[in-house]
């Protein structure tokens, strides 16, 4: 790994139960005494939780570096540790993510593992410690197997919220190509001082990609504001104070985009009405339609606009919302399929009522759409070049 001295590591531990007898009965004959002992040390340090140098590992295993490198890589190659690294110029960070041994039986039976400690043993070890390791079974012959199923009519009344639950509802944003925030960039860009590994979970980066593609905000001043959420004494990162910041953040480092709708919602918004700045409850709606009920934002910009024009330019924000359940049932996540389900959903909760001639102006003006002006405000370039 060519690991250096300022390099930092983090431990991240595993749920299940290890078996030390393993360990110390075959892992140790091929691993050697030092790299067990580095296990052991690492499973042990769970109470620390913030990140270390490589040089204290090394002292406190009074071992060299390249001692210390080489058991690492021995433990890797043997399936105990898992290492992760993020290239740094002043040290990299790495992830030691430990995994528990395997029983002594599949040990002995692994198709590598068992055939190394023959080769390095010898085959009387091997045999010896398989039988003393072999678990004996009673013979079924002549047996019937008896079995019991279980009533699963509780399942006719399953709901699908219960199934999100039950299957987690954090797994589908994982993999969100919708979002434009560049949280590649942030995560190279931002200080392990202001956001440190132990932060960096995958629900942490979600919400801050969601948070950025949301309000528009550029990575330096995301960096700034996950500065502020920070909170030393807190084990994850606050992220509703973090959306908080966000929401009140008036964004001047408007994107360079090829479509208008290609706008963080909030910017659409504010870019919709002539650059008049969002209400809190119309970013807390935007927020809504994009994080909680997964509709992509290029979708939600069209959703706005509909409103917009369908409202004499005014968001009606409850039936936005009821129009984007709506949407997210039908799967509405591309921008043609937006545009071609405005008409229809604006069309048919649109309400007949008797009104005066005085309600309106003699001559109705239609708002055009951002599509609409830029076509109009090339056509009097035309004419203007002419």
């Amino acid at each position: 790994m060519n690991l250096q001295v300022q390099d930092k590591y983090i431990i991240e531990w595993p749920e299940e139960e290890q078996d030390w007898r393993s360990l110390y009965r075959v892992y140790q004959r091929l691993i050697g005494a030092t790299a067990l002992a580095l296990y052991g040390f690492l499973w042990y340090g769970r109470q620390h939780k913030q990140e270390e140098d490589i040089q204290s590992l090394c002292d406190a295993m009074s071992v060299t570096l390249a001692k210390c490198d080489q058991d690492l890589m021995r433990l890797e190659q043997f399936d105990l540790l898992e290492i992760y690294v993020s290239y740094n110029k002043q040290g990299n960070h790495y992830i030691f993510k430990l995994k528990p041994a395997l029983h002594i039986h599949d040990f002995l039976k692994h198709e590598v593992f068992g055939r190394l400690f023959i080769q390095v043993c010898g085959a009387s070890q091997y045999e010896y410690i398989l039988e003393q390791n072999t678990s004996g079974t009673l013979s079924k012959e002549g047996y019937e197997i008896i079995r019991h199923p279980l009533d699963k009519a509780f399942l006719q009344n399953w709901t699908t919220q219960a199934e999100q639950k039950f299957v987690g509802q954090e797994t589908p944003k994982n993999n969100r190509q919708d979002l434009s925030f560049d949280i590649k960039t942030f995560l190279v860009e931002c200080s392990l001082i202001l956001f440190p590994k132990h932060y960096r979970t995958q629900t942490a980066i979600d919400a801050i990609k969601e948070i950025g593609s949301i309000y528009g905000i550029s990575v330096r001043r995301m960096v700034e504001l996950v500065g502020k959420a920070y909170v030393a004494n807190e084990t994850n990162l606050n992220i509703k104070r973090l959306r908080s910041l966000a929401s009140k953040e008036v964004v001047t480092e408007v994107p360079v985009v090829s479509s208008p709708y290609e706008y963080p919602p909030v910017i659409f918004l504010k870019k919709l009405r002539k650059d008049i700045e969002p209400t809190a409850l119309e970013k807390y709606l935007l927020n809504q339609l994009v994080s909680i009920m997964g509709l992509n934002p290029q979708v939600v910009n069209v959703l706005i606009e509909a409103s917009f024009k369908a409202n004499r330019q005014v968001i009606n924000t409850r039936n936005v919302e009821m129009i984007a359940m709506q949407w997210a049932t039908l799967n509405i996540n591309t921008l043609e399929k937006a545009k071609a389900q405005a008409n229809q959903s604006f069309k048919s909760n649109t309400k007949r009522r008797v009104e005066k001639a005085s309600d309106y102006p003699e001559a109705k003006q239609e708002s055009l759409s951002f599509e609409e002006e830029r076509a109009l405000m090339e056509a009097f370039m035309k004419l203007g070049d002419e």
